[in-house]
């Protein structure tokens, strides 16, 4: 019995391909909504598929350069060089000297939004004054003031030191790094293939001073440097990145995300905060229920037009 509930606990949220008018309430309501193929972002890689959704609301100038930099190609055959458990996973051209014309980005890490919209996990959080969801993202509130969180799966930019570094880096972490939230911009989030993300191979970062060969030596010995940087990485190459807006509309895929706030998920998040039903537990938890350890589920989705 006890091993049958907990696969059956497994199950919710998990993403499947599903025809696209399962799970709607009567009445009209869409518990559900579709990402817009303008945000929805796939990145292949030498393990598998991870699909994103861009949180263009919360970091417009962020997530129109990312989508920018998808439509350059300048990802495609780079690399995770940065992947470091029980941390994240960092990609991109890794060198300040590659990034060319890219600018910098001012922090978009936070910004001022009303409350509406805006749904409380209805617990007290470790990080942030009030924690909950927008959209489907993961986020913190103080007066005023909201914030995408940091948790497992999240979309962030990474950058130097100075606020407005960032540029077309990105880090994915593997668990909850709150620690940073409000320190680097979060424009998104991964929907679907975080196994992928889990299987990639973990390095360690190359300092740049450790290898002047990589730009200072000339051009031979950088074409020798970088050849060794790409055996070393092999396991990690992105093999393309493409927004789904831009693939033939009979062919692209389509994801849906759960409502928040919605009546299913207030319903997963009461059945994820109230175990006393649960016959074999001899102490019953509090009903507490963290924000970044129900992430919002996303399912893939079938046209029901049949293309």
């Amino acid at each position: 019995m006890w091993g049958k509930w907990v696969v059956a606990a497994m199950l919710v949220g998990v993403t499947g391909c599903v025809g696209g008018q399962q799970g709607r309430a009567e009445g009209g309501v869409e518990p559900w909504r579709p990402v817009s193929p303008e945000n929805l972002v796939l990145l292949e890689t030498t393990t598998g598929t991870v699909a994103v959704e861009l949180a263009s609301e919360a970091a417009p100038g962020h997530a129109a350069q990312f989508r920018a930099a998808v439509r350059s190609g300048v990802f495609e055959g780079e690399y995770f060089y940065r992947v470091v458990e029980g941390h994240v996973a960092q990609a991109g051209l890794e060198f300040d000297q590659r990034l060319g014309n890219w600018p910098g980005l001012p922090l978009e890490a936070e910004r001022t939004v009303p409350a509406a919209g805006f749904d409380p996990v209805g617990n007290a959080d470790l990080f942030a004054p009030t924690a909950g969801h927008r959209g489907g993202f993961a986020a913190g509130r103080e007066d005023e003031q909201e914030w995408l969180l940091n948790c497992t799966g999240a979309l962030g930019m990474a950058r130097n030191d100075g606020p407005d570094t960032g540029s077309i880096e990105f880090y994915i972490p593997f668990g909850p790094r709150r620690y940073l939230d409000r320190n680097y911009t979060v424009f998104g989030r991964v929907i679907a293939g975080m196994d992928n993300v889990h299987r990639l191979k973990r390095v360690d970062p190359e300092a740049e001073e450790n290898h002047p060969d990589l730009f200072e030596k000339g051009e031979a010995a950088s074409k020798a440097a970088f050849a060794a940087r790409a055996e070393r990485l092999a396991g990690n190459e992105i093999l393309s990145v493409v927004l789904a807006a831009d693939l033939p509309e009979n062919t692209r895929p389509a994801y849906e995300v759960m409502a928040t706030p919605g009546a299913e998920w207030n319903a997963l998040k009461m059945s994820k905060r109230d175990y006393s039903g649960i016959d074999a537990f001899v102490h019953t938890p509090p009903r507490v229920l963290d924000v970044c350890s129900l992430p919002v589920p996303a399912r893939r989705v079938t046209p029901q037009n049949g293309n």
